[in-house]
């Protein structure tokens, strides 16, 4: 259903998909769109060989023009840009209502949000090019393959783990849903990229406390920072707060509500936007709910999986202490850099708006955290610095700060 795009022809009236054969993003959506059964034109970018930044190289001009962090894939659809695979796929489903890709049970979507998010902010964001091409330099090329396959294979089991009570012929039932236009590229690069050996993926079972809603935190994660802003907009009698861990991917948080356990920020909040429609946290306009959900990405999947704890460990051990810093610096700025292109056209008094949405719910715990935990240097980003400004003045949002939680440190209380 594709046609192939060269140089920078138009085509008029017709999606334009810009894409690298390789890339497991991209494919997520080219399934999306044969699905669906939408016509596009391919716009082919060779990320080995760097063709996204060549200034001599016009769709490469044009392809740096659209996307703010320079990664695949990114849709053209008219006037509306969007550079994240889950946020395109999100716009397909709500623009092109053919072929769904999510169930209409709400706990079905939520494991479908859930093996998404593994996928995106637990996998691949820790195989990408730019990383591997990093523990190649810094560490030995021979590493390179041992802490890709570690890294799937820590998401694999939690994969098995999630979906052992839903999937049928598929991830989540006998339907072709989100998750599997997830899964299908990563089993794939799994097994003929990376060689993972996929007899040793094993499963296992979490007990599941019930009836009673909890949240499984810790005080200074900026994923569970998200999950507490959106409990307390919503209102307080949805913030009941357990400190434990209940994951299948050994993060936090989870949420338990009831027989209904989720555990991802994306999920849970994607979950309690459904369930608990009071304060809504996504725009009634389509483009604007896009843009919440690209910046919710860049922060997931471009900027956290690299600031947390086992990854800041590893170069610790295997590059060198003085390095965490930097490694986490660098990451956080290339994201920051891409919120600040995002959002300038749509910011107001918050990210998109003079309203809170899912973005700021990203963006507030994730600015916090490259000031007070990072020493970010925010000179570079005062469209961020104002945001954390307003931010300050919300009392759901300081609240939801890691100071202001119950297994905070005495010395790390305010």
């Amino acid at each position: 259903m594709a046609s192939i795009g060269s140089g920078v022809e138009e085509v008029p009236n017709k999606l334009k998909l810009y894409s690298y054969w390789r890339s497991s993003c991209s494919c997520r959506v080219r399934i999306a769109l044969n699905l669906k059964g939408l016509e596009y034109e391919y716009k082919a970018i060779n990320l080995v060989k760097g063709e996204q930044f060549s200034p001599a190289d016009l769709a490469a001009v044009e392809f740096r023009k659209l996307n703010p962090i320079g990664y695949v894939p990114v849709l053209a659809d008219g006037d509306v840009v969007i550079s994240d695979s889950l946020a395109i796929i999100m716009y397909l489903e709500e623009k092109y209502p053919q072929h769904p890709l999510l169930p209409r049970d709400l706990q079905q979507r939520a494991i479908n949000y859930q093996a998404a998010n593994i996928v995106s902010s637990s996998i691949q964001p820790l195989q990408n090019l730019n990383v591997l091409k990093y523990i190649g330099e810094k560490v030995s090329p021979d590493e390179k393959i041992p802490w890709v396959q570690h890294h799937i294979g820590n998401g694999f089991a939690a994969l098995e783990k999630l979906l052992k009570d839903y999937s049928g012929k598929y991830a989540t039932g006998d339907e072709v849903f989100l998750a599997d236009l997830f899964l299908a590229p990563q089993i794939h690069g799994a097994i003929n990229r990376f060689n993972l050996d996929m007899a040793n993926i094993g499963d296992g079972v979490v007990e599941v406390p019930k009836k009673k809603l909890k949240l499984y935190s810790f005080w200074r994660s900026s994923c569970a920072g998200r999950v507490r802003i959106a409990l307390n907009l919503k209102g307080p009698d949805l913030a009941v707060v357990e400190f434990r861990k209940l994951n299948p991917i050994g993060h936090v948080p989870v949420l338990v509500d009831g027989d209904v356990v989720i555990s991802d920020s994306f999920a849970i909040i994607m979950y309690l936007e459904e369930k608990y429609p009071q304060h809504p946290l996504l725009p009634h306009d389509l483009q604007q709910r896009v843009i919440n959900y690209q910046a919710a990405s860049i922060v997931s999947s471009s900027i956290q999986p690299f600031q947390n704890m086992q990854i800041q460990k590893y170069i610790g051990e295997k590059v060198s202490p003085d390095e965490k810093i930097p490694w986490v610096q660098h990451h956080i700025g290339n994201g920051f850099t891409a919120l600040k292109k995002l959002l300038k056209d749509y910011s107001g008094k918050y990210a998109t708006g003079d309203e809170v949405f899912l973005a700021d719910l990203f963006v507030a715990p994730q600015i916090h955290g490259a000031i007070n935990r990072f020493n970010l240097d925010m000179t570079e980003f005062p469209l961020l610095s104002r945001l954390n400004e307003a931010y300050q003045e919300l009392p759901a949002f300081q609240d939801a700060m890691p100071e202001k939680q119950p297994d905070t440190p005495l010395q790390e209380r305010r």
